[in-house]
């Protein structure tokens, strides 16, 4: 007689194959993870819809400008705002570049008022900086793009900003850098260097004396300015060799 068939393997026999739920489990928990990462990547960038760039029109017809969410200056009552320069126009989508940006503009929460940082549109900064009146360590990085600082970050809070420090591409020759130093509060602004190649780093080496390391002809050197004269008062050549 046949032996009964059982609905039971029996010992020894090769299992069934029972792990696909758990590769599955694997493959959600993956695309979660990545998809996390690529929320925190568009975040970083500023596309999350709060820092979205809107396109302003100039005096002129064919300028077009791209500006962006206004951000505090930490201890004032202004607020910060980069113009970029559009390379579409009106009807077109915003086509710009953190290369393009051409001025800065403070504005008064309070009045409304508001000026430019710079007299006009026709030059690229290429970065900016808004210092404290006391000393302060060196940026950590100087060629990051120039947002003003959030009212937010505590050392700004507790160390208002009171001066402004922009490296300018020369017109003519975009390798070659003037940088501008000025007051906030709109008295005194001045190129306190001309010609050079970049900056590396800078930082208040006093309350009215800033620090820069830059290059200049492919050298690298110390330099001191005074604010309140506007005028370089000590150069010292950084030896690599």
């Amino acid at each position: 007689m046949a032996p009964a068939l059982s609905a039971e393997t029996a010992p020894g026999a090769p299992q069934p194959p029972r792990t696909h739920w758990i590769i599955w489990l694997f493959a959600i928990v993956g695309f979660l993870v990545a998809l996390a990462f690529i929320v925190l990547f568009v975040k970083a960038l500023g596309f999350d819809g709060r820092g979205d760039p809107s396109r302003v029109a100039g005096k002129k017809k064919e300028d077009v400008f791209v500006v962006n969410t206004p951000v505090a200056l930490a201890g004032t009552d202004l607020l910060a705002m980069n113009v970029n320069l559009s390379e579409g126009g009106l009807s077109s989508g915003p086509s710009y570049g953190r290369g393009d940006e051409r001025n800065i503009l403070l504005i008064d929460k309070a009045t409304g008022a508001s000026r430019r940082l710079l007299a006009d549109n026709n030059r690229t900064i290429e970065e900016a900086h808004f210092l404290p009146a006391s000393a302060s360590p060196p940026t950590d990085d100087p060629g990051a793009p120039s947002d003003p600082p959030s009212a937010s970050d505590k050392t700004q809070r507790a160390a208002p900003v009171a001066y402004y420090a922009i490296v300018l591409k020369q017109a003519e020759q975009n390798d070659v850098k003037d940088v501008l130093v000025g007051t906030i509060n709109g008295d005194r602004q001045g190129v306190v260097m001309r010609g050079i190649d970049g900056v590396e780093t800078l930082w208040m080496q006093s309350p009215t004396q800033l620090a820069m390391i830059v290059r200049d002809h492919f050298k690298l050197s110390y330099r001191l300015i005074d604010i309140p004269s506007l005028k370089m008062v000590q150069s010292r050549p950084v030896p690599i060799d």
